[in-house]
């Protein structure tokens, strides 16, 4: 060997023995004399609340954090004050341990949530601490495991005490009953005193310090929140707002667009109450107008309506909700609701955005949502509001008893077969001018249907049905189209159609009107032969059993598979003329045949025609829009 050894040499500065060395030793060095904060206790929050005592939850999920969890405190000697110990200090030789079987004196909190009746519905305890030689150098230092080991003799349960070391945990009270739910928070804190045992305990503090005495046995706080979810919720089917309310005890909160009010609670208002409760049985019918509706319920409730006070044990039907704009307040809402259906009609206003929302129930919307958002898309580039045309008064008799609707309650209700409901009974009529037709049926046995489905905005433009059911539809080839011109041209220009209708008596919705025209029907209660709409008689409206249209406008329907049925939805909004239940052998497809030939019958059909147009341009001179573009349409048509 040679007597010339080789010096081991010395780690550089920047060697990585050096570097690892350094780092652990400033390491330990921070952690050891770190300033050690002296609360001795955590705060528990649940989130998201409002303001009240006990604070109110309305989301089904709640947040609950805990901003420090239980902590580790030592002295030297009996008579030497208590300091939180460090996490080094604690990795070198403190309280430890979350072994029942074995060592087990980590501090720990938990946080357990029960419900009104006692049951508890979460149960959460305070993460297992890195406290390994690599958990010292990441930043934050010591961070939770990430994957939380099994009991052990050397886990550590406590916090931290620069960072706080706290946890948190979401409760689902999805399902879950209403009323009011404790949060207990029980700190296991851990004492030592020199090199004795673990103690549970919590020093008392002293200034912004800690003593030398101690209580011993955990701490426990407790609190507690009301859960109080919305019970009805009302969604408007064009999407531009919603309301959702509680009956008992009376509230609501509604929502503009993007927008949501603060919670209203039943105060009294110098007009009355925000909210009123009303019960009946049978079929009920929406106003045109809420703002009438909540000034004067008896206009529009049912006169076996009755006031009621939920909290008597009453169970309501309608909610009327009344807070109209005052000298300091923009924000409104007026609006009647059913509380059956879900059906509503409500003027809203809120951070200067003014919308009306309507619904035509949970069941019906579902049918027609997307239908009736894509015609209102397309009536509002041509400046029409269709919230405005389903809003129209409809007024509707049988001979004995007149009653008023609006167009949208031809969705919401089927006149047809719905208890309570208005029997409407028709023979033979005509309309003419802006026509809204609207049908829909539901078979559920005989085998599901083929998807089958087209509309006015897509080529070829023409529909054949295969249910026994529902529009057929024809677009003419021979004639020209109408010019697209003026306000109404989305249901003016374009091509035009040949529709025939054949509709089931028990279908879910057969309604037909002319929402701005003239029907021929007999029982206008202005005395006239027709209806004139809606300039004299109001608007009738009817439920056939067969359609003929001619005209222009925008058209949907289709055939849709439900289970081992068929879906069949209808939609028009045109100008035209229509007749409806046409007793005649003869129909508008006459016209779409150029070698058909005039016959006694197709007279007659003609001079029906003719007599609406005639009552038209004579008693709806004032709007010289109307009666031009039924000109357009009824000049194509052959005169008798």
């Amino acid at each position: 060997m040679s007597k010339h050894r080789r010096r081991r040499q010395a780690p550089t500065p920047h060697s990585p023995r050096r570097f690892a060395g350094i780092a652990l030793t400033t390491a330990l060095l921070a952690a050891l004399t770190a300033s050690v904060l002296p609360a001795e206790a955590g705060t528990t929050v649940v989130t998201p609340t409002e303001v009240g005592s006990p604070p109110v939850v309305r989301d089904s999920t709640v947040n609950v954090v805990v901003d420090r969890a239980a902590m580790n405190y030592t002295r030297s000697s009996a008579s030497a004050n208590f300091t939180q110990s460090s996490l080094a200090a604690v990795a070198l030789g403190g309280c430890r341990g979350d072994n029942p079987a074995g060592t087990n004196n980590s501090p720990r909190t938990q946080v357990t949530v029960t419900d009104p009746d006692g049951t508890v519905v979460l149960t959460t305890l305070s993460q297992v601490r890195d406290l390994s030689f690599g958990g010292f150098l990441t930043n934050p230092a010591n961070q939770p495991l990430a994957t939380q080991p099994a009991p052990g003799n050397t886990n550590y349960r406590g916090g931290a005490p620069n960072s706080g070391g706290g946890f948190s945990a979401t409760v689902n009270l999805a399902g879950k009953p209403a009323g009011v739910y404790t949060v207990t928070t029980t700190e296991t804190n851990m004492v030592k005193t020199g090199f004795g045992a673990c103690t549970v305990g919590t020093p008392a503090s002293v200034g912004t310090a800690f003593g030398n005495t101690f209580v011993a046995g955990p701490k426990v706080s407790t609190q507690t929140f009301e859960y109080r979810p919305w019970t009805v919720q009302f969604k408007d089917v064009f999407g531009n707002g919603s309301v959702r309310a509680n009956i008992e005890p009376a509230e609501y909160q509604y929502v503009v667009d993007t927008a949501t009010s603060p919670v209203t609670a039943n105060a009294p208002t110098p007009g009355g109450p925000t909210q009123q409760f009303y019960g009946f049985d049978g079929a009920f019918a929406l106003p045109s107008d809420p703002a009438d509706c909540v000034a004067d319920p008896s206009t529009c409730l049912p006169d076996v309506a009755a006031p009621c006070v939920p909290s008597t044990g009453c169970t309501p039907r309608v909610m009327l909700i009344n807070r109209p704009t005052t000298e300091t307040s923009t924000d409104a809402l007026v609006g009647v609701f059913d509380l059956d259906t879900k059906a509503f009609i409500a003027y809203a206003s809120l951070n200067g955005k003014t919308r009306t929302l309507m619904s035509l129930g949970t069941v019906n919307d579902a049918f027609y949502h997307d239908l009736l958002t894509k015609l209102s898309t397309s009536a509002a580039a041509q400046g029409l509001d269709l919230g405005s045309i389903l809003a129209t008064e409809v007024s509707v008799g049988n001979g004995q008893k007149k009653v008023s609707l609006s167009l949208l309650n031809g969705l919401q209700i089927d006149p047809s077969s719905s208890p309570g409901g208005v029997q409407i009974t028709t023979d033979a009529t005509v309309q003419a001018g802006v026509i809204l037709d609207i049908y829909s049926s539901l078979r559920l046995t005989g085998g599901a249907c083929l998807a089958n489905s087209a509309d006015s905005s897509t080529e070829p433009n023409r529909y054949t049905r295969n249910e026994n059911n529902g529009y057929t539809v024809t677009k003419s080839d021979l004639l020209p189209e109408v010019p697209a011109v003026g306000p109404l041209g989305v249901l003016v220009g374009g091509p035009l159609y040949h529709i025939t209708g054949k509709f089931n008596s028990d279908a879910l919705v057969n309604t037909a009107t002319a929402a701005i025209g003239v029907d021929t029907a007999a029982g206008n209660p202005n005395g006239l032969p027709v209806w004139i709409s809606p300039f004299l008689g109001g608007i009738h409206t009817a439920t056939p059993k067969t359609m003929d249209f001619l005209g222009t406008g925008t058209w949907s329907a289709s055939e849709s598979p439900v289970l081992a049925g068929c879906l069949v939805v209808d939609f028009l909004l045109g100008t035209g003329v229509a007749v409806y239940n046409n007793p005649l052998p003869v129909g508008f497809g006459t016209i779409f045949d150029p070698l058909a030939t005039p016959s006694p019958a197709a007279e007659q059909l003609t001079d029906a025609v003719n007599d609406a147009v005639d009552q038209v341009v004579g008693q709806a001179s004032a709007n010289p829009t109307v009666s031009g573009l039924l000109a357009q349409v009824t000049a194509l048509l052959p005169l008798g």
